[in-house]
């Protein structure tokens, strides 16, 4: 069994796709060059002019993707400056005809391997490892030591939310285990309109929802504790409109507005 750090930014500063192979099970990676060819039709390397155009990193990375995961191996999903996730590779390299997870560049991201992505995932903040510049990078004793002791730690602190950070611009942290709490204690369905993205949408849809502040965390002055009952959980149409308003209608307020409707 290996180990792996793998990364799902849109290149450097981008996008992340994170959130899609969660929701859909899979590790994805891809590179313009080869991003509409199945490397399962050919020899490793191939087609060679296509490789040639890759960097040695991303030929590196798209090679371990492609080539050497297999079944059992272990991915650890790098999220900015975060661990946000843990999951059991499930089998071999799967190019994905049906373009199911595409970029902000229309890129396609179709090469994958099935994952089971730990729905109880303690999010981590560490970047586990050097090399930042690999989209995937084989974990060694010591990286799984350092994990083991940051996730520990993680664990031990209280959940408190809105601590202010700098980067470029200023934003409050959330705590992703709470989120995570919250949405495993529910049916999630919205908690304003009822609707459910995995009756309307099947698997794609399976333990989709949106997680949603009642009261904004730019409001908070200083850090504080944020309990379950503060997050309310939203369909996507829901949530944009109690963001119509500043501060936010109240799900409450947006129930008797859709009600009145109805």
């Amino acid at each position: 069994m290996t180990s792996w750090r793998m990364a799902f930014r849109v290149g450097s500063g981008g996008p992340e796709m994170w959130p899609h192979c969660l929701r859909l099970g899979v590790a994805a990676i891809t590179y313009s060059p080869l991003a509409e060819v199945d490397l399962s039709k050919y020899p490793q390397g191939e087609p060679k002019d296509l490789w040639a155009k890759l960097a040695p990193a991303q030929k590196y990375s798209l090679r371990q993707v492609a080539y050497v995961m297999k079944k059992g191996d272990v991915i650890y999903a790098k999220q900015g400056p975060n661990i946000v996730g843990k999951g059991i590779v499930e089998g071999r390299y799967k190019f994905d005809s049906k373009f199911r997870i595409i970029d902000d560049y229309d890129i396609p991201w179709t090469h994958q391997v099935p994952v089971e992505w730990q729905s109880n995932f303690v999010a981590v903040k560490m970047s586990l490892g050097d090399q930042p510049r690999f989209t995937v990078r084989e974990l060694n004793e010591n990286d799984l030591s350092e994990l083991e002791v940051e996730t520990k730690a993680t664990i031990e602190k209280e959940a408190r939310e809105g601590q202010t950070y700098t980067k470029e611009a200023t934003f409050r942290r959330r705590n992703g285990a709470l989120i995570q709490a919250k949405k495993a204690n529910s049916d999630y369905r919205c908690e304003v309109c009822g609707f459910s993205f995995e009756q309307t949408y099947g698997p794609t849809g399976r333990e989709y929802i949106i997680a949603h502040h009642i009261e904004p965390l730019s409001k908070r002055s200083s850090p504080s504790n944020t309990r379950l009952e503060d997050i309310a959980l939203l369909c996507a149409n829901c949530h944009a409109m109690v963001h119509t308003q500043n501060p936010p209608l109240s799900p409450e307020r947006l129930r008797k507005l859709l009600h009145r409707k109805s």
